[in-house]
């Protein structure tokens, strides 16, 4: 496992995602929002088997109180934590502070810890609507030592340009993956890396759509967008000896300018499932390029309008 110094705490190429842990997620999550005894142990597995950072949010359920909570049966070291602000309320530089701060003082009593170590806007339209009054709501975060750092949740190059017009904001959380690679061919990656961004990345396994049998799916989209794409991907992991998880972890691993993948898990073996995938050989630079060309044009928008859709 690689690891990252993020003012003065470490962080792992793994985060462990913990949406599951606050509801229902993931197109292949039958098994719905475990237990608060699966939780721990699944937090637990994390943090023993190496991983040093665990992202959450205000909009993820109860998930920061299980995370809480969890911390209270923990004697070792508290990880590099990361949560997110929901979109903000207020108009005014005053108001918008106001909301912000408060946002994340109540995300830290509902955890039981004092700070947290990154902070994100977790509505990437706040940027514009708010622009400098959210930026500067968001350093005022670290100013009273609730944080080290700031940034963005986002989905886009046009989002990341906006984010980049605020120096306050130093790290972000993008969804990339060998299916999506936009934020990679438009460069948009290669300047978050010559900015010092600490760049979490998310949907590595398009959650959970890379594991879905293509032999069974009858949705329209995802048998004319997804079913192709998946079968081919299991045809070149085979190929190079490796599963479709090892692969897809890989291939973002390698990516330049990636600091940590944030990956869920509906079991505590998943999670050290997916720690142990981080393990595997840097893929060659031809097995990168024929990634890249291969998914290059992948109709994201058609299978997240599959993704999008509530679980029931």
């Amino acid at each position: 496992m690689r690891y990252t110094d993020i003012k003065g705490k470490k962080l792992s190429a793994m985060s462990l995602g913990t949406v599951q842990l606050g509801m229902n997620y993931g197109i292949a999550n039958d098994g719905g929002k475990p237990d608060e005894a699966k939780s721990f142990s699944m937090l637990r597995a994390a943090l023993e088997s190496g991983i040093t950072s665990i992202d959450t949010a205000r909009v993820y359920g109860d998930s920061e109180e299980v995370i809480g909570r969890f911390f209270k049966t923990w004697e070792g070291e508290l990880p590099f934590i990361t949560t997110k602000v929901p979109k903000i309320q207020g108009e005014s530089a005053a108001e918008v502070e106001k909301f912000v701060v408060s946002t994340v003082e109540e995300s830290l009593e509902r955890m039981g810890i004092s700070k947290v170590n990154a902070v994100m806007l977790h509505v990437a339209g706040d940027l514009t609507a708010h622009g400098k009054n959210a930026a500067s709501a968001m350093a005022s975060l670290v100013k009273r030592g609730y944080t080290d750092i700031v940034g963005a949740s986002v989905y886009n190059s046009a989002e990341v340009e906006e984010m980049l017009k605020y120096d306050e904001y130093t790290t972000t959380q993008v969804p990339m993956s060998i299916f999506d690679q936009r934020l990679i061919s438009s460069g948009t990656v290669d300047k978050l890396k010559n900015k010092d961004y600490t760049v979490f990345v998310r949907s590595v396994f398009l959650q959970g759509l890379f594991f879905l049998d293509p032999d069974t799916q009858d949705d329209p989209i995802l048998v004319e967008h997804a079913v192709p794409r998946i079968r081919l991907l299991r045809e070149i992991a085979a190929s190079e000896g490796l599963t479709v998880a090892e692969l897809a972890i890989a291939f973002m691993r390698d990516t330049a300018g990636v600091t940590s993948l944030v990956l869920g898990a509906d079991t505590p073996d998943q999670v050290r499932d997916n720690v142990a995938y981080f393990d595997v050989p840097a893929l060659s630079g031809d097995v990168m390029a024929k990634l890249r060309a291969e998914f290059a044009e992948v109709d994201i928008p058609e299978i997240m309008k599959v993704l999008s859709r509530p679980k029931k």
